[in-house]
């Protein structure tokens, strides 16, 4: 995955595993994460949905019914992110945080592309 962020603030690592369906991507924290943690996790790794072979911007525009499920003990977990639907340079979202196939957190964003022409 191409992203322009650094640590501490990179979260999304690489891409475990993708189907028609879903990207799972595996994401690190430098402590137990927060919600705010998860969803920019998340909001990071649609960046697995790219096909650019350069970075291309995208601006987090949304979060919808995120809601945590159980209460975060790792460091360690996993993204499971589908592209729902997509609208010219807008996409929206939907997300699982996992580990151990258990869900701690799950919702939706919507991320939008920056114009190449700008």
């Amino acid at each position: 995955m191409i992203l322009p962020h650094k640590a501490p603030i990179r979260f999304a690592q690489e891409i475990i595993k993708k189907n028609e369906d879903f990207i799972f991507v595996s994401c690190s924290f430098p402590f137990i994460p927060t919600l705010s943690m998860v969803s920019e996790a998340a909001a990071q790794s649609s960046a697995a949905f790219a096909q650019a072979d350069k970075p291309i911007i995208g601006f987090l525009i949304s979060l919808k019914d995120i809601e945590q499920i159980d209460e975060f003990t790792q460091t360690k977990y996993e993204i499971k992110i589908k592209k729902n639907i997509s609208f010219g340079s807008m996409t929206e979202f939907s997300f699982e945080l996992l580990n151990n196939d258990k869900i701690y957190v799950k919702g939706f964003l919507t991320i939008a592309l920056q114009d190449e022409n700008i």
